[in-house]
């Protein structure tokens, strides 16, 4: 089962909402999309309805400060550059990253946060 599945989002939604997040928000080489679509995916497991919700919010934010620490602690950063080491709104550095593997480098850190974001979200209720 996907994360749309599992979410209820329809087939759109998902790649609209996380067009700009790569190479750490449009290339810019700030938080690495793979986390940022992890927090949202939190909030939209259980995130408020009522503005007013402050459990939900609370709750929220201690499981995204949970899942923060896990990244980290997985990948020494949640940001795209400290995790590449290249600016990729460089064109010269995004010809490197891509002739030295780095899509399938970002394909595996992609895979192993959502294994990390399944684990987080089953802890949810």
């Amino acid at each position: 089962m996907s994360f749309k599945d599992y979410l209820g989002l329809t087939d759109s939604m998902l790649p609209q909402l996380a067009t700009g997040f790569g190479g750490g928000i449009g290339r810019k080489g700030s938080l690495c999309g793979a986390f940022t679509a992890s927090i949202m995916a939190i909030g939209v497991k259980r995130g408020r309805t009522d503005p007013k919700d402050r459990e939900a919010l609370l709750m929220v934010y201690e499981k995204c400060q949970q899942f923060w620490e896990k990244f980290e602690k997985e990948f020494g950063s949640r940001n795209c550059y400290d995790l590449i080491g290249l600016h990729l709104d460089n064109p010269e550095e995004l010809k490197k990253w891509l002739e030295t593997g780095g899509r399938e480098k970002c394909r595996a850190l992609v895979g192993k946060t959502a294994e990390m974001l399944c684990d987080s979200l089953s802890e949810i209720r």
